[in-house]
């Protein structure tokens, strides 16, 4: 199999590792494009199609599944969004750094974080923020 410009050789072994690695792909898709059947804690919508769906899972609550807010797809990117900010923000305090530049992020990138950089508390107000914002808007758009 080192050989790969011999198909001729080893065609049938490689006939198989496609075959398998399509079967693979095929179980993938299967699975992820399955509807949740939830819906979204902010604005109960439920699965777009396919490929947008509600998450179970946000960032921030990886580590604590049963207290995460389950999110549509615009509002998991929408949080997605404020929580990576606010822990790269705290991310550049604790390294010193307070230029956000192309070259800080790289620094920061480096930079391992064995430990969360957020308590469960910070994130839990900070979702608490972000939910208010998102009422605040949608009473906007009804008025």
């Amino acid at each position: 199999m080192q050989q790969t410009d011999r198909p001729h050789v080893h065609g049938e072994a490689r006939a198989k590792i496609l075959s398998l690695l399509k079967e693979i792909d095929a179980v993938y898709k299967q699975h992820t494009r399955k509807p949740t059947g939830m819906v979204c804690d902010i604005c109960g919508k439920g699965d777009t199609d396919d490929l947008h769906k509600v998450k179970d899972v946000v960032n921030g609550y990886e580590h604590r599944e049963h207290m995460s807010p389950r999110l549509c797809y615009g509002h998991s990117c929408g949080w997605n969004t404020s929580y990576t900010k606010l822990e790269h923000r705290r991310k550049y305090h604790l390294l010193g750094l307070n230029k956000r530049v192309f070259s800080d992020v790289i620094e920061m990138a480096r930079t391992v974080f064995d430990e969360p950089v957020l308590s469960d508390e910070e994130i839990d107000l900070h979702f608490a923020q972000y939910l208010a914002k998102q009422l605040q808007k949608t009473v906007k758009e009804k008025i």
